[in-house]
């Protein structure tokens, strides 16, 4: 058995699955995240809705304390929209080794970006998130209501950016802001809609001056990209990220179809090598002998 493992392809086999074992390990011993939130509405307590269905299901609860007769939408986005907030803290989410190390090496020895997670369902395992990140959650839970939305990305991929969604009730869009959590309180007109605010800069600013510097929001305001209605951001991405992790489940279980295939085949050879074929041409021999004798 062992002199089967000294043949290198084996042992490399051998070892390549056994590496390919450690991001699983890994995710019994990786630590939650650390709630550095400062000034924000976050909640740890919310880290229990891990899944778009725990998130809605409380949503839907908490509407239901607050409101009683028909369904009001732009309540109900409000309820959701701060819930959003209460969930997360603005830091930065990527895909870790034991999470999908494809997409984290990626991420490491490629370009940023490809690691950093965009799928709804895995970001919602984590307390943190980005601007993009924590709206691509709350378009999320919007389109699981049917409700219109669409994203709106401010700024240039250079820098400043931001990203932030426009949902659509009342016969209009309304701007919903998860991530920077702009005061909307201190003006009258909130929530309208981005082409709106556009010809009224002052007037929203007023809600993001604790939160930007004059310079910085201005920039951000040259340049406006709006997304499809009801289309999800960074498909291509998700794509990617989904494609990835298929991968780093079925890698150990080609490693392992190939150890085999190795060991099966090393063991044959030893089998039918000259001193094997010597030994039971003389037992055959033997036998023969005794069938004369």
């Amino acid at each position: 058995m062992i002199s089967l493992f000294k043949d290198k392809r084996t042992f490399l086999y051998l070892v390549l699955f056994l590496l390919s074992l450690l991001p699983f390990v890994g995710r019994f011993f990786s630590s939650g995240n650390n709630p550095a939130a400062h000034g924000e509405l976050y909640k740890s307590e919310l880290s229990r809705l891990d899944t778009p269905e725990k998130c809605l299901a409380y949503a839907d609860s908490v509407y239901a304390a607050q409101h009683t007769g028909t369904f009001d939408t732009a309540s109900y986005v409000a309820t959701l929209s701060l819930i959003t907030k209460q969930r997360f803290y603005h830091g930065s989410l990527d895909y870790t080794y034991s999470e999908n190390w494809i997409a984290a090496a990626a991420g490491k020895f490629l370009w940023s970006h490809l690691s950093s997670i965009v799928i709804p369902e895995d970001i919602l395992k984590h307390s943190s998130g980005l601007c993009s990140q924590q709206t691509i959650v709350l378009m999320k839970l919007l389109r699981a209501k049917n409700i219109d939305v669409r994203s709106v990305g401010l700024g240039y991929r250079e820098g400043p950016g931001h990203f932030l969604c426009e949902v659509r009730y009342d016969g209009a869009w309304h701007v919903h802001d998860v991530s920077m959590e702009p005061a909307w309180t201190k003006i009258q007109d909130h929530h309208l809609s981005m082409n709106y605010y556009l010809s009224k800069k002052d007037s929203l600013f007023v809600v993001y001056e604790s939160k930007l510097e004059k310079d910085v929001f201005f920039k951000l305001l040259e340049q406006v990209e709006y997304g499809d209605v009801n289309k999800m951001p960074a498909a291509k991405m998700a794509f990617f990220h989904r494609f990835t992790f298929a991968l780093t489940i079925l890698f150990p279980f080609l490693l392992l179809s190939m150890l085999i295939f190795s060991f099966k085949k090393k063991s044959q050879q030893v089998l039918t090598s000259p001193a094997k074929r010597e030994i039971t041409d003389f037992q055959q021999y033997q036998v023969a002998e005794k069938m004369v004798n």
